[in-house]
């Protein structure tokens, strides 16, 4: 990423590469809907976007230094938080599962169902020291980065006094943060809140 003063920026079917102090666009690429969450994913951005009758989600990664499309996908459900790291993109769907996104394509790698249909429980996601871990005071699990297979923690049973709410690992590459999009969401698709939920990016569904 550059040192300038420049931010990339959203709007009506478009998405740009603005410079703040020249007042002017480094690039500008036109785009099929409405974007409303870009996040940074080494030399890419990830653009969350939505059409006008709210009813399709699209994702799409963009070059970050000339807005090249390297990849767009209509298959995922909703909001997301991504988590970048060693080139792939996590993230919790919108049934609660956590996946995986090939950085280079946007193929699904995995997506695995790790709690019971009655666990309400909800879980955050952090990456640390090339570990993947899905942690909640409950029960923590480490997610097999090729395999998707979430194994159990028995150290990391109860060892918090509460809920967690919310997590940043340490050494990762990119967390997601995003602006309010309750507005995008019309109330219904939900923000995308991390732990494996109903808006795509976590909660209490599974």
């Amino acid at each position: 990423m550059s040192a300038s003063n420049e931010v990339f920026l959203g709007q009506k079917k478009s998405v740009a590469r603005y410079n703040m102090d020249t007042n002017e666009a480094v690039w500008s690429r036109a785009v099929e809907d409405t974007p409303y969450i870009i996040t940074t994913c080494g030399n890419n951005i990830l653009v969350q976007s939505m059409n006008s009758w709210q009813t399709k989600n699209s994702h799409q990664l963009l070059n970050a230094h000339t807005g090249k499309e390297v990849w767009c996908t209509q298959d995922i459900k909703g909001w997301i938080v991504p988590a970048y790291h060693n080139g792939d993109i996590y993230f919790f769907n919108h049934k609660g599962h956590i996946c995986k996104l090939c950085g280079n394509t946007g193929s699904l790698l995995y997506e695995t169902k790790f709690k019971k249909w009655y666990d309400s429980t909800q879980y955050v996601l952090a990456i640390a020291q090339n570990k993947i871990y899905l942690i909640s005071k409950k029960k923590t699990f480490e997610v097999g980065q090729t395999s998707g297979e979430c194994i159990e923690i028995p150290e990391l049973v109860n060892f918090t006094q509460d809920e967690i709410t919310a997590a940043c690992g340490n050494g990762i590459d990119q967390m997601a943060l995003f602006s309010v999009i309750a507005s995008a969401s019309g109330g219904d698709g939900g923000v995308a809140m991390m732990g494996g939920g109903d808006g795509g990016g976590g909660g209490d569904g599974g």
